[in-house]
């Protein structure tokens, strides 16, 4: 069995609340269920997930912390066609230095909730980040020259989140390949319209 999808950082900072309001999530599932129907985010025939969704969020009247806020979809949500409150999670603190997570909903936060983070600190501007995973994309990502994370880098642990952030530097949007985390890549941008632009660009390049 695969390790995909395994959380790596310190869930003990979970509070369990039965759902979130609509008002929260609705605009990140309008792009998560064109991610799922693409196949970008989903599930392996082992039922795994894979991918994820975020975008940043003002918390502040939860806790009150120097470190990016924001909503993201549940750990191990990937199969399902549609999400709702019961399946998306308030990320609202991550120490990055203690790998750990503090966040509130029903599901813990993806595993690769810290990646997310460590991306929101480079730059206040980006406010969205997708995971996604295609095999065909990841493989002419890889022979292409896009940024890219080491292949000794495995997915969800603090190498990735630093990895990630060396990337970016000082860019407000981009895509980049992780090639020690089969088929994963990762959009990001200052909104989820822009992402998915992005992401679609090599949708159309290298499946269509």
């Amino acid at each position: 069995m695969t390790e995909e999808g395994i959380i790596k950082y310190d869930p003990s900072r979970f509070t369990y609340i039965p759902f979130l309001p609509r008002h929260e999530y609705e605009t990140v599932e309008k792009y998560r269920k064109i991610l799922n129907q693409m196949n970008l985010i989903g599930a392996y025939d082992n039922g795994v997930g894979f991918g994820n969704i975020s975008q940043r969020k003002n918390y502040s009247h939860i806790l009150r912390t120097q470190n990016p806020q924001f909503i993201i979809s549940g750990s191990q949500t990937g199969h399902l066609k549609d999400l709702s409150g019961e399946h998306y999670t308030r990320v609202i603190d991550v120490d990055i230095d203690a790998f750990a997570v503090t966040a509130q909903g029903a599901v813990k936060a993806s595993s690769e909730t810290v990646t997310h983070a460590s991306i929101y600190q480079m730059n206040q501007y980006i406010q969205a980040v997708v995971h996604f995973h295609h095999k065909k994309i990841w493989d002419n990502m890889i022979k292409g020259d896009y940024e890219f994370t080491g292949k000794w880098i495995l997915y969800g642990t603090y190498e990735m989140a630093i990895a990630v952030r060396d990337c970016i530097g000082d860019k407000t949007q981009g895509i980049l390949v992780m090639k020690g985390h089969d088929e994963g890549a990762i959009a990001y941008g200052p909104n989820l319209s822009t992402v998915m632009h992005i992401i679609d660009r090599v949708y159309k390049k290298y499946i269509k």
